[in-house]
């Protein structure tokens, strides 16, 4: 294998490895997330307590995502 066909080789199994870690982490955080809100279903909280979650992770997803976003819990 020549020098050239060999570093093609490396970088390719560094981006398929970065690819893979990023999407791990990203669906990993959505499983996280979806775990969280039914714990948070299940604990018969007040409608008031509630609607208070909902808006702090809305504020966080504006502040991640900026103004204008689709609201992270409707």
């Amino acid at each position: 294998m020549s020098d050239g066909g060999r570093l093609l080789w490396i970088v390719g199994i560094f981006a398929a490895a970065t690819v893979g870690l990023v999407a791990g982490i990203w669906i990993g955080g959505e499983i996280e997330s979806s775990v969280y809100w039914e714990i948070i279903a299940e604990a018969n909280l007040p409608e008031e307590c509630l609607r208070e979650f909902e808006a702090a992770a809305n504020r966080v997803a504006e502040t991640y995502q900026g103004p204008g976003t689709s609201p992270a819990v409707e």
